[in-house]
Order: structure tokens, then C-alpha cells, then sequence
């Protein structure tokens, strides 16, 4: 009971993270993959998992949980519907191998796994939209991977300090 409070909690803080947004093309920029990192590194594959599944499903059911309080299975259908799948799967890889050791370097190994993840898919799913996988990199890749090596960083080194802390899984 104690994990599904915390998988609540992270789910909120992953929506918080997406209303903290900057449109700038069809992929804002937001907070939202520093909250997943976050959640994967704090609850592990199976929790995480869970949260960030949870977000997912509360946007596609129609709730304004994503990046400008947009909802609706639309969303996950439309540009940005690639990246939010990605967070699931990208999500369940930093959990999985952030579960193996506790240190920054695995921190950031998992991270750039997760990370890798969520931008195949989601360039991937842009690319249907954009005709041009170039394009697709230019719009979905470039103008984010600097500042969600930031975010990585950041929730690494957060998650690292929570857990000596003693917040754990």
C-alpha cells in the first residue's frame, strides 16, 4: 500500500512537470521527463512503471494531465504521442537498471538508456507526421537532448540523495 501512495504521488509530480511548459514546435519543452526519471530512480521498473503508466492513462482518458493541459487518446495519437509511450518503456528501463546498483555512474548509464527510449519512440511516432526523419530529429531531438541531459543529471543526483536519505523503494 505504501508503494502505490508513492506511485500517486510521482504520478502527480510527472503531471506538475508537464504544465511546466514551453511551446516550441510540435514537442514543448517541459519538466515532465525530469519527473520520470525521477519516479524510475525512486520506485524502481515495477512502481515506476506503474506511475508513469498511470499519467499516460489519465491524459488518454481525457484528463488535461499533459503539456498544455491537453488530454484525450488524440494526444497519444497525434505528434507528441510517441514520447508519452516512450516514458512507459523509457521509464521501465531506468527503473530495471537503476534497481542493479546505486551510484551515479549506473544513474546515469540507466538514464541515458531510458532517455535513448523515449526519444527513438518518439522521433519515431513525429516522423509520421513531419514526412522526414531529419526533420523529425530537427523538431523532436535536437532543440531537448541538451536540457534532458540536464534533467538526467539533476534527477540522478536528487534520487541518489533521497535514497542515502533514506527514502527508498
Amino acid at each position: 500500500m505504501k508503494q502505490l501512495a508513492k506511485a500517486g504521488i510521482f504520478t502527480a509530480l510527472i503531471v506538475v512537470g508537464a504544465w511546466i511548459s514551453i511551446p516550441i514546435g510540435p514537442v514543448p519543452f517541459t519538466l515532465q521527463v525530469f519527473f520520470v526519471f525521477l519516479t524510475a530512480y525512486m520506485l524502481g521498473k515495477k512502481y515506476g512503471t506503474l506511475s508513469i503508466a498511470t499519467y499516460v492513462l489519465l491524459g488518454a482518458i481525457g484528463l488535461p494531465v499533459f503539456a498544455g493541459f491537453k488530454g484525450g487518446a488524440q494526444v497519444l495519437i497525434g505528434p507528441t504521442g510517441g514520447y508519452l509511450l516512450g516514458f512507459i518503456l523509457g521509464g521501465s528501463v531506468i527503473g530495471l537498471l537503476s534497481e542493479k546498483r546505486e551510484n551515479f555512474i549506473w544513474y546515469l548509464v540507466s538514464g541515458l538508456a531510458g532517455l535513448g527510449t523515449i526519444y527513438l519512440l518518439g522521433v519515431f511516432v513525429l516522423n509520421f507526421y513531419v514526412h522526414d526523419i531529419k526533420k523529425a530529429v530537427a523538431l523532436g531531438f535536437t532543440p531537448f537532448v541538451w536540457f534532458d541531459l540536464l534533467k538526467l543529471i539533476l534527477a540522478a543526483i536528487i534520487g541518489l540523495r533521497l535514497k542515502r536519505l533514506g527514502v527508498k523503494q
